[in-house]
């Protein structure tokens, strides 16, 4: 049986970044920019809906930001006026007014958490792969949301070449602002692990900077007492019931990664066999089957596809980000 307690949702696939290694860059064929609106999660998130299934939604998206869909508030607002969902954005946060991060803090509670992705200490070290983002408007947008809400705030960074002599420095600056958790994040991104990225990778940091597996791998350092969301126990008992296949501990059948909706309002297991990079085109091919602008949610995951066919694991993606030999019980509970 498939986990529907966690939905991951890329509520918008426009985004003001030109990131060097984002499927926005690196395969621009095939991006179509658009949003999901609120009639869209009224639609297949009805209150029977979220009501008995519905725990968890992340807005993170393989092409977008979820601050630039304009229904993202009230959304947010419209699910919890059902129930008490737990609601995680992963954002740039560049460009948005203050007045927004006000009401977006006012809208979310300690249950919530925002993820600010920043890889510099500065402008000008931030813009060298977050290209086009304005680290003041993003700094002035995590105050103004830590004035105004009990959520946990993450500051979230990638390790590269040119900051890696500056980590701690970005911690102690996220510290000072009142951020929760700092969180470093190991990439594979890099041409050690990709030759197309060659030989002197510019963006490469030192080897102990680089994911040693096929998924991004991720430190962490508390930065208050902010006591975060415990981990479902839900998600514990499944990860321990589920039984591995092909030597795969599907994650998306354990509500780790949640299943995935994309800007197009098309349903997948995952992001990772979301995106657009021509190892996933299969997908992309039968993606429209599962579009939740044609059937709603409901109706999608009634298909025997999730409960028969998935388990197969018939694709690259699940092998190589599922692999048994490297899930273990930390990674699969926490996002």
């Amino acid at each position: 049986m498939i986990a529907t307690w966690h939905f991951h949702i890329e509520v918008s696939s426009k985004c003001t970044l030109a990131c060097a290694r984002c499927a926005r860059q690196e395969v621009p064929d095939g991006l179509i920019n658009t949003e999901l609106d609120l009639e869209f999660f009224k639609r297949n998130f009805t209150p029977e809906f979220v009501l008995a299934n519905v725990e968890k939604i992340t807005f993170c998206g393989d092409d977008g930001d979820p601050i630039y869909a304009h229904d993202l508030i009230p959304i947010i607002q419209y699910l919890k006026s059902i129930k008490p969902v737990e609601i995680v954005i992963v954002t740039n946060g560049s460009h948005k007014k203050l007045a927004w991060w006000m009401q977006l803090g006012k809208t979310l509670d300690h249950r919530d958490s925002v993820h600010f992705s920043i890889d510099g200490y500065d402008h000008a070290s931030n813009n060298q792969y977050r290209v086009n983002s304005d680290y003041d408007s993003i700094i002035a947008g995590l105050q103004t949301l830590r004035s105004s809400s009990g959520c946990l705030i993450v500051w979230a960074a990638i390790a590269f070449k040119f900051n890696q002599n500056h980590l701690d420095h970005m911690q102690h600056t996220a510290k000072n602002l009142g951020v929760d958790r700092f969180q470093l994040t190991h990439s594979t991104k890099f041409g050690s692990v990709y030759p197309s990225y060659g030989e002197n990778d510019p963006l490469q940091p030192s080897d102990r900077f680089v994911s040693s597996s096929h998924r991004f791998e991720r430190a962490i350092t508390n930065l208050t007492a902010h006591p975060g969301t415990p981990i479902s126990p839900t998600n514990i008992r499944l990860f321990h019931e589920t039984q591995t296949s092909n030597g795969v501990t599907p994650l998306c059948k354990i509500g780790n990664k949640g299943l995935y909706i994309d800007a197009r309002g098309r349903l997948f297991p995952c992001c990772w066999v979301a995106n657009r990079y021509s190892h996933n085109q299969e997908w992309q091919q039968q993606a429209e089957k599962f579009n939740l602008h044609n059937q709603t949610l409901q109706q999608a995951l009634s298909d025997n596809f999730w409960t028969t066919e998935l388990q197969t694991y018939r694709w690259q993606e699940c092998g190589t980000k599922c692999a048994s030999s490297v899930v273990d019980e930390k990674y699969a509970t926490s996002w």
